[in-house]
């Protein structure tokens, strides 16, 4: 799956001032508020934090993938952030985060689930995207280089 289908330009926040997970986990649920994916933010915040309690989604290498599933959510959307300094996120490797890939699915879309996690893995195991979004400076302009980018990879 292709994870440049499923954000936007304007889906990409560069250099937002959160200092911890909880900020950006609230960062993360206005967000999808505003963009009319949900109604209520305190709706995908809980999500948000039911998961992280579960299991962090930090997953190395400087990234993290929280994620929830959501009635509200009509179609995949996934956002992706960077925190103006990086973020502890009860990451496994124990480095903070910089870049953040925060996902929201309809609820019972258990298989798209897994595409969307199984995309934003491969695409961040690419060297080279992950050096694009740690250092741009326009959120158009990165989504251009993460599309170029992976239609560019080979498939697995």
């Amino acid at each position: 799956m292709k994870i440049w289908k499923n954000l936007r330009p304007e889906d990409i926040f560069l250099g937002i001032p959160c200092r911890d997970k909880e900020a950006v986990l609230h960062f993360i649920a206005d967000a999808y508020a505003q963009n009319s994916v949900a109604e209520d933010a305190q709706v995908i915040y809980k999500g948000l934090r039911d998961r992280e309690e579960t299991m962090s989604t930090g997953v190395g290498g400087g990234v993290a993938f929280p994620h929830t599933a959501s009635r509200e959510a009509e179609d995949a959307t996934v956002l992706l952030l960077r925190p103006l300094e990086p973020v502890e996120f009860d990451s496994l490797d124990g480095r903070p985060v910089d870049i953040i890939l925060p996902i929201v699915i309809p609820e019972n879309e258990t298989a798209l689930h897994l595409q969307i996690l199984a995309g934003i893995s491969r695409l961040c195991r690419n060297p080279n995207i992950l050096k694009a979004v740690r250092t741009a400076r326009d959120s158009a302009e990165l989504w251009e280089k993460i599309r170029d980018m992976e239609e560019k990879m080979p498939f697995h």
